[in-house]
């Protein structure tokens, strides 16, 4: 396969910045998705080429992030069961080269130095390396991370490295001066050559075919440290290579407890998770909502004793942050609160998932203690290829800013009785809202399941977010927005007469959430579509007028194609050929409370 002069070309430009309201943009857009697109491709070829079964794409930076055009386009390649070890064989393509080389990429947790060091002991096993693989070592480059962006430039040829013991101490130097830095070995094409070179792809593909036995070094390492924190919880496991496999043992382990949750609850509050790090359970009290949070995040193991999943109970005189967040003493100390601890343990440890549970959410307002986390959930943003968000504290004993990490996840649970407060819709619209009323007291089935399944850990990367903005997406499957916005446009029709209608925010999680359950193939679109009405929009609606009963009417007619009458006899049949079933079960749930008591709401009170 063939590289064009416009991959290269796209990034001669003085300016990298990107308005998307500017003239010009819209060429720019074009320019360089395409180019980014071929890129993906382009990868996709040269990782065929190499013949590797276990290697797969672990990433593709974005082209562009946060208004910010991408330098270059970097690609990460990794072992399909070690994705959330910072080791990687990049790919890299900027104006004038191209680059297939050995990296880390763990460059912003400054706590990883054991990790650092144990990638790059693969310089001791170097010699092995080019006797084994008959490496011909005129061919690659040993360059430091020191230079940052130009650093490829200061490279020294791996023929070098091998017999001038000066020029190999000096680079070893870099490497153990601060423990922050790494070596990186790879090829690096000029433009020229790549332009004229028959099957690019192919010869990329014999690189990392060449370079897999040094990732591999980097790679294989085991962890006294995290076994002792740990204790039972196997490190380092046999991940799994899809999100159904992982469902399918959160599910196993759930039911070893003694807990009856179907599979697809399981699936829908993983895809919950990973479309936004904040979830709602609600729900009549006894349900087990607490306990699925519980096992759900043990069973990848998350715990207290390790300290990756963390229980707060709300208290109901809560009417500020401070509480959670922490707060200020009279010696002018500052006092952590139990979220902030479980924040800045989760920044130290990014490659892990670490889950906080909010007890009983709304035994106080939620909009006054927990606003100031909701408005910095918003403001989530890609930063060099990195997920942030705007800075929600100042720890000034350690000098630095806390910002919420991408690796911690927040589930709330709630009961609506007399007791406790209602949702506005400024935290409807930031949750998915998953209710859980099914109560099957006579099926005990699952209390016949003997067998222990062991909790086993992962890594983050299974539950990250791989979206944030729309476009995000839509570069790569405009199709689904498409259908999705089609069926929302419908919806709001009907929400529009009491203003109940959604806006971008929720289109766009509606989005993400049937993005990541197609990848994955966990249900169809139209099971997925119908959680997502119910998690994401019934909640809004509530009232006692004319005009709700309309809209109810209206939404039963959309989901299940009938009109809503009176003939009880009529229902079930209605039910069984719906559309979206679970949504059409609960507006009508809702339209006889509103025949009943005058008043109706999403919530079982």
């Amino acid at each position: 396969m063939r590289i064009t002069n416009h991959a290269f070309d796209v990034f001669e430009r003085t300016n990298f910045i990107y308005r998307k309201h500017e003239e010009g943009a819209q060429q720019v857009k074009q320019d360089y998705t395409s180019a980014w697109n071929e890129w993906k491709k382009i990868v996709e070829r040269s990782l065929r080429d190499s013949d590797s079964d276990d290697l797969t794409i672990e990433n593709t930076e974005n082209w562009q992030n946060s208004g910010n055009l991408s330098k270059r386009f970097w690609s990460r390649i990794k072992d399909k069961q070690l994705l959330d070890v910072p080791s990687c064989i990049a790919a890299m393509i900027s104006k004038d080269n191209l680059r297939v080389y050995l990296e880390w990429h763990g460059y912003k947790n400054e706590a990883l130095h054991e990790e650092r060091k144990i990638h790059n002991s693969w310089v001791n096993s170097i010699d092995k390396w080019i006797e084994e693989n008959n490496i011909d070592i005129s061919q690659y480059k040993i360059w430091t991370n020191k230079e940052e962006v130009e650093d490829y430039r200061n490279y020294v040829m791996l023929e070098q490295f091998i017999n001038n013991s000066d020029i190999r101490e000096n680079v070893l130097n870099v490497i153990e001066t601060d423990g922050k830095n790494w070596i990186r070995i790879g090829k690096v094409f000029s433009k020229q050559d790549v332009l004229h070179h028959e099957d690019i792809t192919s010869e990329m593909g014999q690189v990392i075919k060449e370079l897999e036995w040094l990732y591999r070094k980097a790679t294989i390492y085991t962890s006294k440290k995290e076994e002792e924190v740990v204790k039972q919880i196997r490190e380092q496991p046999d991940p799994f290579l899809t999100s159904q496999d992982l469902i399918t043992h959160i599910h196993s382990y759930i039911q070893s407890k003694g807990f009856f949750y179907t599979k697809e609850e399981v699936i829908n509050l993983f895809l919950s998770i990973k479309t936004k790090p904040f979830v709602i359970l609600s729900g009549i009290s006894g349900t087990g909502k607490t306990k699925i949070v519980q096992w759900f995040a043990e069973s990848m193991g998350a715990t207290e004793e390790n300290g990756q999943f963390v229980l707060i109970p709300i208290r109901p005189d809560w009417n500020d942050g401070s509480d959670l967040l922490g707060y200020t003493d009279i010696k002018g100390d500052f006092i952590k609160g139990p979220l902030t601890k479980a924040i800045l343990e989760a920044d130290r440890n990014p490659e892990k998932p670490y889950f906080v549970l909010l007890d009983e959410m709304n035994l106080a307002r939620v909009e006054h203690y927990f606003s100031d986390i909701l408005s910095v959930m918003e403001s989530r943003k890609w930063q060099e290829g990195e997920m942030v968000t705007s800075t929600l504290l100042r720890d000034e004993s350690e000098n630095k800013d806390i910002k919420l990490p991408t690796n911690l996840y927040i589930i709330g649970t709630v009961n609506m009785d007399e007791t406790t407060y209602p949702f506005s819709k400024k935290v409807l619209d930031r949750a998915n809202t998953i209710e859980f009323n099914r109560v099957e007291l006579s099926n005990l089935a699952f209390l016949e399941e003997q067998s222990e399944v062991e909790s086993i850990a992962i890594g983050n990367s299974m539950l990250c977010s791989k979206y944030l903005h729309l476009k995000d997406l839509y570069s790569e499957n405009s199709e689904l927005v498409h259908k999705v916005t089609t069926e929302l446009e419908h919806i709001n029709q009907s929400l529009q007469l009491t203003n109940a209608h959604i806006g971008y925010r929720v289109r766009d999680e509606i989005c993400f959430y049937l993005a990541y359950n197609e990848d994955s193939k966990l249900m169809s679109f139209e099971q997925a579509f119908d959680h997502c009405i119910l998690q994401k929009i019934l909640p809004r609606i509530s009232g006692s007028d004319t005009r709700v009963e309309q809209l109810l009417m209206g939404l039963y007619r959309l989901f299940t194609g009938k009109e809503y009458t009176d003939e009880f006899e009529s229902y079930d049949n209605d039910m069984k050929f719906a559309k979206y079933p679970k949504s059409a079960a609960k507006v009508l749930e809702m339209l006889r409370r509103l025949r009943d008591d005058g008043f109706t709401s999403f919530w079982v009170s």
